[in-house]
């Protein structure tokens, strides 16, 4: 049995996962510069949640330099570590070591495969909230990903930069302020759209206590009574 992952250390270690959820989140060809999307497939899994993969080939390679990203959607932050922890178990990689340097700021916590006799960073397996995500080189070439899943989770658990939000790229919300008591539950969101290509990706971000999923609704929940601000962003369906 593998012992040398410890996911309570991980749990307690992680603070901006506990206040992103993202909803919907699919990858359509633009998210990788200098790289065509050519494969969308969906994985199921023993956890219960289905895996959206993406196969990237390198323009030009003819092929030989090629990236797969899995992600996975759970219900909540630490489901979305034991998905990651689940990965880390059935890896082909032996005693995957996590990030260091730039790399340790990868994700809510995250693990790196290095080539061998390299400092090329050939997988990266990292949670970011309710999100599981593994960006990895499979091609005949190996390629460097580290760049890809850096830009993937700032994506995924940051706001949304203000060029696309002028572009009409995502709609930004007017931040709204909700009223909770300490450790009280809230609906955020009464009913979570149907999740279809139309229906666009939702991106939820409070400023502390953390974001879950039962079912439709969308809940918040704070160790700390007050006034609390809730951003919200929505990726335009093209």
């Amino acid at each position: 049995m593998n012992t040398h992952y410890n996911i309570e250390q991980w749990a307690a270690a992680t603070t901006s996962g506990r206040h992103v959820f993202n909803y919907n989140f699919r990858m359509t060809g633009n998210e990788i510069r200098g790289w065509e999307l050519t494969k969308i497939a969906t994985m199921e899994d023993e956890s219960g949640f289905p895996e959206a993969v993406y196969l990237w080939q390198k323009k030009g390679s003819e092929g030989r330099e090629l990236i797969r990203v899995g992600i996975v959607e759970t219900d909540y932050w630490r489901n979305a570590q034991n998905q990651l922890l689940d990965r880390l178990h059935h890896s082909m990689r032996p005693a995957i070591p996590q990030g260091t340097g730039k790399l340790a700021r990868l994700g809510d916590v995250c693990f790196v495969g290095k080539e061998q006799d390299a400092d090329a960073t050939v997988a990266a397996f990292f949670s970011r909230g309710n999100l599981s995500i593994a960006v990895s080189s499979v091609g005949e070439k190996p390629v460097d990903v580290s760049v890809v899943a850096k830009s993937l989770d700032k994506m995924l658990g940051e706001p949304p930069a203000s060029e696309d939000v002028k572009r009409g790229l995502v709609e930004a919300e007017t931040p709204s302020m909700v009223e909770v008591a300490a450790n009280e539950s809230v609906r955020l969101i009464e009913r979570l759209p149907e999740k279809v290509v139309r229906s666009g990706w939702l991106k939820i971000i409070t400023q502390d206590g953390e974001l879950k999923r039962d079912g439709d609704v969308l809940i918040y929940v704070s160790a700390e009574g007050g006034a609390k601000s809730i951003l919200r962003y929505r990726a335009v369906s093209e």
